[in-house]
């Protein structure tokens, strides 16, 4: 016999679609290889295949105990007790009130909840989860539990946590789930340092990703933390970037620092610190001035919408109408620093002016950069020598 069970069953309840679907059965690990040909053993030594389906991966498992009730009694929590038995009459089964508990948004665990997080330490980050992305309240007995496992939750794969963390951080109720980290110690264990008022700073910007972990992380060691949990690395790269960048409202208003910025963040990652940095006004961050705060990045947005709207935001000095070739001809200098200062000097005047940005102007002004003296003899600005 097979029943579909767990979350799949729970997210039905709540009217929601489910990502993807269990199933328990009474056959062995080898008997559903023999029953489907294409499906992949990804936990044998748990009794789980996926069959791959129309509908998405399928993961089956074996019965963990003699029959499908008590197989429910083991899992984490009641509202993942629950089960579809199918048939020709398909069968509701709920021996541990899990859908009750779903509907009085309570978290328990069937049974004694030290033992079944002694199980799987991970279950103690779940808590959280579920209480991020569903809404529910650990019961008395289960939060006094939680604390435990503290430590030994802290010490699983990297994989396994970031997976719950990762749907920890896009729910709906983050700052409760955020806040049930804290409280139990598991957030000073993954990821010391992180600012008390972070969990109210994350639920008010929006729900992606690289955005909560900046507003979560800011003013930690976001990279070291996030490789050891082994998020991607497009991931890391972007929140410790965003996290060094923080805050915005300290960001000069000058084109050559603001360009700078962008080139290193890109628009998304300028866009995402400036969201912290409001969130951090909107929210009430610990330590900040909000009028003071708000007045700060205003200043910082209209100078980045003028360079937009001029264009010189996007003037690097691969967009200049010279080269270094040109500026050594142009000067009689050698090849040298001074060179690629000259290039960095040059893209600010044009920045300043997009009209600059041809031969004849560039050169001219290169008599007024420091240390350039007297320019090279005037000759012609093209033709062989200035190919290419």
């Amino acid at each position: 016999m097979a029943a579909v069970v767990g979350g799949c069953v729970r997210d039905g309840l709540l009217g929601t679609q489910p990502p993807d679907y269990d199933l328990a059965t009474s056959a062995s690990p080898e008997a559903m290889l023999d029953l489907f040909p294409r499906a992949i053993p990804i936990g044998l030594r748990h009794g789980t295949v996926m069959v791959p389906s129309a509908a998405g991966p399928v993961d089956v498992t074996g019965f963990r105990a003699e029959s499908l009730l008590e197989d429910l009694q083991l899992r984490d929590f009641t509202i993942n007790a629950m089960a579809l038995e199918l048939g020709a009459e398909p069968v509701f089964l709920d021996p541990t009130g899990g859908h009750r508990d779903l509907a009085d948004g309570r978290l328990r665990t069937p049974g004694d909840p030290t033992a079944r997080l002694a199980e799987d330490p991970l279950r103690s980050i779940r808590a959280a989860r579920f209480v991020a992305q569903l809404g529910v309240e650990p019961d008395a007995a289960l939060r006094s539990a939680l604390p435990a496992q503290a430590a030994p939750a802290a010490k699983l794969a990297g994989e396994r946590i970031r997976a719950e963390l990762e749907r920890l951080l896009l729910g709906r109720h983050v700052e409760r789930g955020l806040s049930l980290l804290r409280d139990i110690g598991i957030e000073r264990l993954l990821i010391p340092g992180v600012r008390p008022d972070a969990a109210r700073i994350t639920a008010a910007v929006p729900a992606e990703l690289s955005i909560r972990l900046t507003a979560w992380l800011r003013e930690t060691a976001a990279g070291a933390r996030l490789r050891k949990l082994r998020f991607p690395r497009r991931i890391v790269e972007a929140v410790e970037q965003q996290v060094a960048a923080h805050p915005a409202r300290d960001w000069s208003t000058g084109g050559g620092a603001l360009r700078k910025l962008r080139r290193k963040l890109g628009d998304a990652g300028l866009a995402a610190v400036l969201t912290v940095g409001r969130a951090e006004v909107t929210g009430l961050a610990d330590h900040v001035d909000p009028v003071a705060a708000a007045g700060r990045l205003d200043r910082v947005e209209n100078a980045l919408a003028e360079l937009r709207r001029t264009g010189s935001l996007e003037v690097e000095r691969s967009n200049l109408a010279a080269t270094g070739a040109d500026i050594m001809r142009w000067l009689g200098w050698p090849p040298g620093p001074d060179v690629g200062r000259a290039l960095r000097w040059l893209t600010e005047r044009v920045a300043e002016d997009m009209g600059r940005n041809e031969p004849e102007t560039l050169r001219a002004l290169l008599a007024d950069f420091p240390g350039a003296g007297p320019p090279a003899p005037s000759g012609p600005l093209d033709g062989p020598e200035g190919e290419g």
